[in-house]
């Protein structure tokens, strides 16, 4: 396997490249942090008033503010009791009650290296959980990107094990998002750290989507499910149990792709529709830069939404909706667009509401007074 290289000395080499990287998650990554083992203070930019939300008509969808102050929050998992917990880039965990009250102390504080687009990123709850309190988390190292094992005792997180290595990190593209299958496994999206040859190289943990067995104990086994990828940073499965992602393009062709054991997604020999000679074509792709982010399904019944596939985009500042008949989409329509600002990740709630996290502090968004928040969104009866 492949040995990643430290952070450090991947800044250095990467630094010329950057001014070029076109229009994935971040058009122009924020200076580099020094890793501190600390939480760096990201809010770089002042706060703005903070914005009004349109009053709705009635069938239209009901947004509210549940938590607000947050910095930079990347992922949202509820636990059985209905509370959730959010992870913050800068390397924090933090607690929110099931009355939508955010703990004043984390849950955990978790050393990072907040470079970039990397620190503290995706967040996992184990399906075991009333029975093991295990809860996963994707982090960022000056050594690379790995995934850790916690434990929850009563409203802190302890950490027992880093079960997964050698994911190389970089100052872009470090995926992060971390979601158990209908199969009970864990399943991890990477990005290609900025080094476009690792997506293609099957030697590499980067540029992959990968499930993991074993990760109950003290190490993971990856297993490399799609290669060929960019810069994922969602994905879901539908009632049909089929696996769909979100994909950073680089100028355009930001995709969603229907994810086949196996199969190569084509970067960075094709993008976006392109297929042919072994390449999966998107199903869908984005010609205006949007940066898909994080991404569910809405399983609950009797909404208009109910089946759709909802994603958060950051430079498009909206959430996203597509509809499937098969593969082709018959719906794909912005929601929200320029009311909320960035948006990391779009998340189905226990109550069967949708909970978005916005990520205007992350230095480079506009933040308004409140942010960065947790959303509630009903979507509207069918």
């Amino acid at each position: 396997m492949r040995l990643h290289r430290s952070l450090a000395a991947l800044l250095a080499s990467t630094g010329l490249a950057l001014a070029g990287c076109g229009g994935g998650d971040e058009r122009q990554p924020p200076p580099p942090a020094a890793d501190t083992g600390t939480a760096p203070d990201t809010q770089t930019a002042p706060a703005t008033e903070a914005r009004e939300q349109p009053a709705r008509n009635p069938g239209e969808p009901k947004l509210e503010t549940v938590a607000e102050k947050l910095e930079a929050p990347w992922e949202i998992g509820f636990l059985p009791d209905g509370r959730a917990l959010i992870t913050e880039r800068p390397g924090r965990v933090r607690l929110l009650g099931a009355d939508g009250t955010l703990a004043a102390e984390p849950a955990a504080e978790v050393a990072v290296a907040a470079v970039g687009e990397g620190g503290l990123l995706g967040l996992a709850v184990d399906p075991r959980f009333a029975r093991n309190g295990f809860v996963y988390v994707y982090r960022t190292t000056d050594s690379g990107n790995e995934i850790a094992r916690y434990r929850l005792e009563g409203d802190r997180l302890e950490e027992e094990a880093t079960i997964l290595r050698g994911i190389e990190a970089g100052v872009i593209h470090d995926g992060g998002r971390i979601h158990f299958g209908p199969d009970g496994n864990l399943y991890a999206a990477t990005g290609e750290a900025g080094d476009d040859r690792l997506a293609q190289d099957p030697a590499s943990l980067n540029g992959k989507l990968l499930r993991l067995s074993g990760f109950r104990g003290d190490r993971a086994q990856p297993e490399i499910v799609s290669l060929g990828h960019r810069n994922v940073q969602g994905f879901d499965w539908d009632s049909d149990g089929r696996l769909f992602a979100t994909e950073f393009g680089p100028e355009a062709d930001d995709e969603v792709n229907l994810i086949r054991a196996g199969r190569n997604y084509g970067w960075p020999e094709v993008q976006g529709t392109d297929g042919g000679d072994g390449f999966e074509p998107a199903l869908v792709e984005y010609e205006d830069v949007i940066a898909p982010s994080g991404a569910t399904f809405v399983s609950q019944p009797g909404s208009e939404w109910t089946g759709s596939f909802i994603f958060g985009a950051l430079v498009g500042e909206q959430i996203r909706r597509v509809v499937f008949d098969g593969t082709i989409p018959t719906t794909d329509e912005a929601l929200f667009e320029g009311e909320l600002g960035r948006v990391r990740t779009v998340v189905e709630g226990p109550d069967g509401a949708l909970y978005a996290l916005t990520n205007n502090t992350d230095g480079r968004g506009d933040p308004s007074a409140g942010d960065d928040r947790v959303v509630r969104i009903v979507p509207p009866a069918s």
